[in-house]
């Protein structure tokens, strides 16, 4: 089995038209430019750390979707993607609670995951093949 996991001294076989700006996109747009294999466990905490300080999403149960729980993040993103679609910074944030969820191997959020990026790459063409890492990918 491959791991997904990215050697932080090597770079990623991953090819992208415009690397510039997914370098300096902030972490809660990570989830859909970046492939499944440029993540390390660094960015799982930095993405984190990052929706703890800067990203409030009204709900009760926020912290443990942050902090891990796969089923809180998946019922937070549904509602989130409901309720705000795919162009809302909610939206970046509650997915991206998901990815740190999926990345650590939760099938359910990876499959989310997927479907968000399905329905983003309506509008941003990039998705369809991040999905399509995604869809293939074994952790």
């Amino acid at each position: 089995m491959r791991s997904a996991w990215r050697n932080d001294q090597n770079a990623s076989n991953v090819t992208y038209p415009d690397a510039i700006r997914r370098t300096s996109l902030p972490p809660t747009r990570w989830w859909r430019a970046r492939s499944p294999h440029d993540f390390s466990r660094k960015d799982i905490r930095t993405i984190r750390e990052f929706l703890l300080r800067h990203e409030r999403v009204a709900d009760c149960d926020w912290l443990g979707a942050v902090g891990g729980d796969p089923a809180t993040a998946v019922g937070i993103a549904i509602k989130g993607l409901q309720r705000h679609g795919l162009k809302n910074p909610v939206t970046d944030a509650v997915i991206s609670a998901i990815l740190c969820c999926a990345l650590e191997g939760d099938p359910t959020a990876k499959m989310v995951l997927i479907s968000a990026l399905r329905r983003r790459a309506k509008i941003d063409p990039l998705c369809n093949m991040l999905r399509l890492h995604w869809l293939h990918i074994q952790f």
